[in-house]
């Protein structure tokens, strides 16, 4: 006759796990929390940009103003030029009185591709101070974003014309010109430039002065 054999008995855990799964289910249900958390803070969250720290210059400065936005070159070089020719011919002479004067700065002008520049001697402080006023011609010139990168453009073919090395780029920033100006400091900074950016209100004039003022920087 055959032996009957015993079947094993299925062995008993030697110890229970329900606490240790709990703690496990408790642990990831948290860190799906946290993650969800995390997710939504970075949705709403402002994205942070981190803005170069501002330097002096002593390279020569080429201005562009940024308004409706477009980009206008100043092409104050060339200003700068009629304004000296126009110092070396004005009558300085002791007998001349300061109305006089004033009249021979009054009567200067010159036109620049998008300016007007117009001289005026005033008194500050018991000291003579000459301003030059850069007056828009046509308040929608200049050149939109979309096409300032062009080979064609005005602003490409005055960067080709300076030189990294020897100048820096400077903005004067309307309200209605920021995206404007991003976009040329995008290209200025691709092709080597310095540049620096100066906010101005919608009707603030453009206005150089003589004795110097604040020094100019660069980003």
């Amino acid at each position: 006759m055959k032996r009957s054999r015993r079947r094993p008995q299925p062995q008993q855990p030697s110890q229970n796990l329900d606490s240790f799964l709990d703690v496990l289910t408790n642990t990831v249900g948290v860190m799906i929390f946290v993650c969800l958390f995390a997710s939504l803070t970075a949705a709403v969250s402002p994205a942070l940009v981190r803005t170069p720290i501002a330097r002096e210059t002593r390279k020569q400065t080429y201005f562009f103003e940024c308004r409706e936005n477009r980009a206008i070159p100043l092409e104050e070089d060339k200003a700068s030029e009629a304004i000296q020719a126009f110092f070396r011919r004005i009558n300085t002479s002791p007998f001349v009185s300061p109305q006089q004067l004033q009249q021979q700065f009054n009567a200067f002008s010159y036109a620049t591709r998008y300016y007007d520049v117009r001289l005026s001697l005033v008194t500050l402080g018991g000291q003579p101070i000459i301003q030059t006023l850069f007056q828009p011609r046509d308040p929608f010139a200049g050149e939109t974003p979309a096409t300032l990168d062009a080979p064609t453009s005005t602003f490409q073919q005055t960067l080709t014309r300076l030189s990294p090395s020897r100048h820096s780029l400077i903005f004067f920033v309307r309200p209605d010109g920021f995206d404007c100006f991003r976009a040329a400091r995008t290209i200025a900074w691709q092709n080597g430039f310095d540049v620096g950016w100066e906010p101005m209100a919608a009707d603030r004039a453009i206005i150089f002065v003589s004795g110097g003022g604040r020094r100019v920087t660069v980003q």
